[in-house]
């Protein structure tokens, strides 16, 4: 499992976890940014041959901007509200 609520994946206790620091939603990174979103995937799958036991929960290396920058809120809404 890949989650960004680790209250959530700590109670659920998944066989295996990867915790991402992004917001709720943006598991993958900010839509369209192909190289955090493989970023994310590849950190991901490295991590399997680490885990040592069920329900373990890995945090990835994978940082929102500090920032805390949304501007990819608006061109998302664009997009799924055919705005564009």
């Amino acid at each position: 499992m890949i989650g960004t609520a680790l209250d959530i994946m700590s109670q659920v206790a998944p066989p295996r976890g990867a915790f991402v620091d992004h917001p709720v939603g943006r598991t993958f990174g900010p839509p369209h940014d192909r190289p955090c979103n493989a970023d994310v995937l590849r950190k991901t799958l490295a991590e399997f041959p680490l885990f040592t036991h069920c329900g373990e929960i890995r945090a990835l290396a994978c940082e929102w901007p500090a920032d805390g920058g949304r501007e990819w809120e608006e061109d998302l809404r664009a997009e799924l509200l055919h705005e564009r």
